[in-house]
């Protein structure tokens, strides 16, 4: 089967209808250079960041989610990076295992369950992935942790290491040269990682390394929601592209303004221990902007950073759900971030509905196009066939301009 066809053979089983959308146009994409001025920071189509592989369709982080978000036209392979009790690096986006795995499931391991103290919340009881080794987490079988989401692959695949996921893009360019696959590892809770005695940043480093990865033009993006992770990598010889995650929780409707849960998720952990004043938000302003520059080369923001919502109901009262707000006109923080000489890549779109503002009609590739028109660098997806499409619908609907 061919990429095209792949492509076409995941998107319907997600339940899409193409129209005049052919395999022909989704290959252009992936083949031809755009022909008209781009207002990304290098001029070239931004990016589909396949997020956690294709976890639209498939559990996150597994495999097989990978090979099905490389076939839908994905760019980049994105992961959490987590340590085994013996040092192997791990994809899972939480620090434990239970709504991702079936741990619940093996009586052997019934008395790791516990609590800990993670980047300064107290959380569980849960099994943590730092108290089983590489040989047990293989024994542990991947679930969908959304309900909404197909359960239909649930219990097949194991859990992947980094390695795995480094030799499939290694394997897919070497079988199809004019394919670019690149990676993109997320530093995980680091401070709270080093204070177990597993250090994702020497590990990691060293693996790029190792692979001949360890480059300015490697295929490599090295993300994280702490500075001090990216900092110290670079200290440690780090060479590949570095981007400086930028987290919210929530949004006020009433203004648009983002919103922080507690003092632990308005700021990298590193922040809080010193007992630094600023939030997130200093990220995105351009003072914070430059000093980002100083070590990464570009930043992944909250999308609602970009386009902010907001919503009112007839009595002036904030509403209570995204679908029930719509866009306000774009921020600067793009045209900002560029200035600065940072590429933009945002987080996370998503097709389900509750995921979109009013403004999109329940059209989850208009949004994807939104932010096409605003010159992003790359988007991160939960869906890449659906990010590969808008990309390329966007792509025709330009040229013809």
């Amino acid at each position: 089967m061919n990429t095209v066809d792949a492509i076409l053979l995941i998107a319907r089983g997600l339940g899409w209808r193409f129209g005049s959308c052919s395999a022909a146009l989704i290959l252009t994409v992936c083949t031809s250079q755009p022909s008209f001025a781009m207002k990304t920071l290098d001029g070239n189509p931004p990016l589909i960041i396949g997020h956690r592989g294709l976890p639209g369709l498939y559990p996150e982080e597994v495999i097989a989610g990978y090979r099905a978000a490389i076939a839908a036209g994905t760019d980049a392979l994105e992961l959490d990076l987590q340590s085994s009790s013996d040092g192997v690096l791990f994809a899972c986006h939480n620090v434990f295992l239970s709504d991702t795995t079936d741990v619940a499931m093996h009586p052997e391991f019934a008395s790791r369950k516990k609590s800990r103290v993670v980047d300064g919340v107290g959380t569980g009881p849960e099994w943590y992935i730092s108290d089983f080794s590489a040989g047990e987490l293989k024994m542990l079988r991947v679930k969908q942790p959304i309900a909404a989401r197909s359960k239909q692959y649930d219990g097949l695949y194991p859990l992947a290491t980094f390695q795995e996921i480094i030799d499939l893009a290694k394997q897919t360019m070497a079988a199809d040269p004019k394919r670019r696959i690149n990676i993109y590892p997320e530093t995980k809770n680091p401070v709270y990682q080093r204070q177990l005695g597993l250090p994702l940043e020497e590990t990691l480093v060293a693996m790029l390394t190792r692979e001949g990865w360890n480059t300015a033009d490697s295929p490599v993006f090295v993300q994280s929601f702490e500075p001090s992770s990216l900092k110290l990598m670079r200290k440690l010889g780090l060479r590949t592209k570095v981007v400086q995650l930028i987290d919210g929780a929530g949004i006020d409707y009433k203004t648009g303004a983002i919103t922080y849960d507690s003092p632990d998720s308005a700021k990298p952990f590193s922040w809080l221990q010193v007992h630094d004043p600023r939030t997130f938000a200093a990220m995105v302003t351009p003072a914070g902007l430059a000093e980002i520059k100083t070590y990464a080369d570009g930043i992944g923001p909250w999308k609602f950073y970009i386009i902010p919502a907001q919503g009112v109901d007839a009595a002036g009262r904030p509403v209570t759900a995204l679908d029930r707000a719509s866009n306000l006109a774009p921020t600067s923080l793009i045209a900002d971030a560029h200035k600065a000489g940072l590429f933009v890549h945002p987080y996370t779109f998503r097709d389900e509905a509750e995921h979109l503002t009013k403004t999109y009609g329940g059209d989850a590739k208009a949004e994807y196009k939104a932010y096409f028109d605003l010159g992003t660098d790359g988007i991160f997806t939960d869906f890449s066939t659906t990010g590969r499409i808008a990309l390329t619908e966007w792509l025709k609907a330009n040229a013809r301009k």
